[in-house]
């Protein structure tokens, strides 16, 4: 495993690699004193967001034949129905998945509301 020295830089340890890039961001504007760092600045390995970044686990539609996606649909809640028929629209483009859009989203509705009683 290499071995990084680091420095220190206003009380901040920072590895010698980056003390360039840390000083740019932190250097003062105008007023003399340096802008805070936003949360990106401050720690880069967190930039992508659970929006942005794919769950590695969620289904792919484009992975599964429309046979499997359609048992999948039979299963899930509206909101994961959506986002796979989502999925589906940006990706293959299935014809026999989109056109069934609104009945798909119709059973996952239904399924929810006849989910709760017992």
């Amino acid at each position: 495993m290499p071995e990084h020295k680091m420095i220190t830089i206003d009380g901040i340890r920072v590895r010698s690699d980056d003390a360039a890039r840390y000083r740019a961001r932190t250097a003062p504007t105008e007023g003399g004193q340096a802008p805070p760092l936003t949360q990106a600045q401050a720690d880069p390995r967190t930039q992508g967001t659970p929006e942005t970044t794919p769950d590695p686990e969620a289904f792919d539609p484009a992975e599964h034949t429309v046979l499997q996606v359609i048992a999948h649909l039979a299963e899930v809640d509206e909101e994961e129905t959506a986002r796979v028929l989502d999925a589906e629209a940006s990706g293959e483009k299935r014809k026999g998945l989109l056109e069934r859009r609104d009945e798909f989203l119709a059973e996952a509705q239904q399924r929810a509301g006849s989910g709760g009683g017992a």
